[in-house]
């Protein structure tokens, strides 16, 4: 089976698919960063992206790096199995249209890929509707497309370097070396400069979620990276378009900006926006499910 046409672009390598006092600690150190922070629980936050206060940027060094020391597990490290399961919604400019995209991808250490993928008509990127971003009825009608990559077709993650490492100078060089930087080898705990421009690390990041399962140490040595980039700002906590809470970091270059948005207590990522000058966006991305599977896609 081939792959359809008209998916978001993945970058290619063979070819690279792309406790209590805890959770006090964290609101107290987020909140000593000039962030502010709501309540867990409770009270329901509307299903687009907001800044939950006008809190202005700040560096993003201490609250990341406090967000790294106090993570706590997401529900899908207690997950197993050979799969490395995502389900990521995508909006994507292409030329002057935005085009939706609904990807459930079932993907194992050795790079076999299946893929199946729902796809919204294009609509006119300049008036493109971003409240329908994080819609699941969008997609409800559209039949799905399936395509499937063999091991020998895609180079993994996992192949290249193991599992996501929880350390820090580790996971540097991986990420370094997979997007064109030299490798590091000098240690510098508790966090490392990588090679790379910032806004190049963000897409790294985007890509390894995509391409991996990361647990919990993996998600705060990565944090830890983010915390050291040049150029990178805090923008407090927000609500992605899923409705979901979030801390938001963002880079700017070349006049577009590039935001990714992780959960405040567990790290997982889930969303990224990029945004250029002229176009209500240029992509965003919700992460609705990232887990390990046992089952494969002919059995779900």
């Amino acid at each position: 089976m081939t792959e359809s046409t008209g998916q978001p672009t993945q970058p290619n390598r063979r070819r690279r698919l792309a406790p209590v006092a805890a959770s006090a600690a964290v609101v107290l150190a987020l909140s000593a960063a000039g962030v502010a922070v709501a309540p867990t629980g409770g009270t329901s936050l509307p299903s687009h992206a907001e800044p939950a206060s006008p809190t202005p940027p700040t560096e993003a060094a201490g609250p990341l790096i406090a967000m790294a020391d106090l993570l706590v597990s997401a529900p899908a490290d207690a997950t197993t199995g050979r799969y490395h399961y995502t389900q990521i919604e995508q909006w994507s400019r292409g030329d002057d249209q935005i085009i939706g995209f609904l990807i459930e991808t079932w993907r194992t250490n050795d790079g076999a890929t299946t893929k199946s993928e729902k796809r919204v008509p294009g609509q006119p990127a300049r008036s493109f509707d971003m409240a329908q971003i994080g819609v699941r009825q969008v997609f409800d009608a559209i039949t799905p497309v399936s395509s499937s990559l063999s091991a020998g077709e895609v180079e993994s993650f996992v192949e290249r370097h193991g599992p996501p490492s929880g350390n820090p100078v580790v996971l540097a060089s991986a990420i370094s070396s997979d997007n064109g930087g030299p490798l590091l080898a000098t240690e510098c705990p508790p966090a490392c400069d990588v090679t790379l421009r910032p806004i190049v690390f963000f897409d790294a990041i985007t890509s390894l979620y995509r391409e991996t399962y990361l647990d919990r140490a993996a998600r705060a040595a990565l944090l830890r990276l983010l915390a050291v980039q040049p150029g990178v700002a805090f923008l407090g906590e927000v609500t992605d378009r899923g409705g979901r809470k979030a801390v938001e970091v963002a880079v700017a270059e070349g006049g577009g900006r590039f935001c990714l948005l992780f959960d405040r207590d567990t790290g997982v990522l889930l969303a990224s926006e990029r945004s250029v000058p002229g176009y209500v966006l240029d992509d965003y991305s919700l992460y609705h499910l990232l887990e390990r599977r046992d089952l494969s896609p002919a059995s779900t």
